[in-house]
C-alpha cells in the first residue's frame, strides 16, 4: 500500500459508494506506505518523502509511526526512524510488541519493536529479493517477490531463523497479499489490475482487479476482502488511461470456502 500525500484517512463500508475523510496529517513526510493492525484499532504504518509516479524515495526519509483509532481524540506517535531502510513495504505482527517489515529494494525483513523502537534486519538473501508484502500464519512466514514473482513461504522459530523455503506460486508480478484462515492467499498482482487466489497447494484462480488488500474484522464484514487500487498509474490502461485511486469491496458467501 502506498500513497502520495502523507495523511491517513477511513472510508465509511456500509453503502455502496463510501465517503473517506482524512484521519490526520502527518508531519515531515510526503507520503505512507504500509500498515497492519497490531491490536484492535492500533495501527502500525510506514511514512517519508516518497512518491508513486515516479516511484521515488528520498534516501534516510523513512520511518515507522503508530495510529491510536481506539481513543477519543486519533492520536499518531513516531516510533522510529529507518534510515539504513531504502523501500519499506509490507508490514505484519510478530508478537505483542513487534512487527516485520519488508524492504523490497534491500530484499530484507526487518523486526521493529514498536515499544523501543530498535529494529534489526532479522531476513535477507537471494530468496528475499523484491519482498513486498508479508504475513505470519501457524509458523510459517508467507512473502511476496516483486522481483522473483513469487508468492513463498518458510518455516521460522521463535527467532526468526528460517527454514526451508518452498514457492507456492509463480509467474505473474506480485505486490500485497492477505491470507484466509485456511491459508488460502489472495495476492494482488503487481501492474495487471487483478487479485489472484492461491490454495495452500499451490492451485491458483483469477478472482479480481489491485495492489493492497484486507479482510474485514467483525462479523460478516470478516467475509468482506477490501482491496485498495492505485488508479492505473504504475500501469496505465491502454497505455495511457489513469483513474483516482479507489476502494473496491469482494464479497464472500459460500459456506467456509472464501469464494466470491
Amino acid at each position: 500500500m502506498s500513497t502520495a500525500t502523507s495523511s491517513m484517512s477511513t472510508n465509511q463500508s456500509t453503502t455502496i459508494h463510501g465517503k473517506g475523510r482524512a484521519l490526520v496529517n502527518i508531519p515531515g513526510v510526503l507520503g505512507t506506505i504500509g500498515i497492519t493492525e497490531t491490536a484492535l484499532d492500533i495501527f502500525v504504518f510506514g511514512a517519508g518523502n516518497l512518491s508513486i509516479s515516479p516511484l521515488d524515495v528520498v534516501p534516510g526519509s523513512l520511518k515507522l509511526f503508530s495510529l491510536d483509532l481506539s481513543r477519543k481524540d486519533t492520536e499518531v506517535e513516531l516510533i522510529t526512524s529507518m534510515p539504513d531502510a531504502v523501500s519499506i513495504n509490507g508490514i505484519t505482527p510478530w508478537s505483542t510488541t513487534e512487527v516485520l517489515v519488508a524492504d523490497t529494494i534491500l530484499g530484507a525483513v526487518y523486526k521493529v519493536n514498536t515499544v523501543t523502537g530498535a529494529y534489526e534486519t532479522s531476513l535477507s538473501g537471494p530468496g528475499f529479493a523484491g519482498a513486498n508484502g508479508v504475513s505470519v500464519q501457524d509458523g510459517y512466514l508467507y512473502y511476496t517477490s516483486s522481483s522473483n514473482q513469487t508468492l513463498s513461504r518458510v518455516m521460522v522459530n521463535s527467532d526468526l531463523i528460517p527454514g526451508p523455503m518452498k514457492v507456492i506460486y509463480s509467474g505473474t508480478p506480485v505486490d500485497d497479499f492477505v491470507l484466509a484462515p485456511d491459508g488460502t492467499a489472495y495476492v494482488a498482482t503487481l501492474g495487471h489490475n487483478q487479485v489472484i487466489r492461491v490454495d495452500p497447494l499451490g492451485s491458483s484462480t483469477i478472482v479480481a482487479g489491485a495492489t493492497t488488500l484486507r479482510f474485514g474484522s467483525k462479523g460478516k464484514d470478516s467475509r468482506t476482502l477490501y482491496v485498495t487500487t492505485n488508479g492505473a498509474t504504475a500501469q496505465p490502461l491502454g497505455g495511457d488511461l489513469t483513474e483516482p485511486a479507489k476502494i473496491v469491496a469482494i464479497e464472500f458467501n459460500c459456506g467456509n470456502t472464501l469464494i466470491p
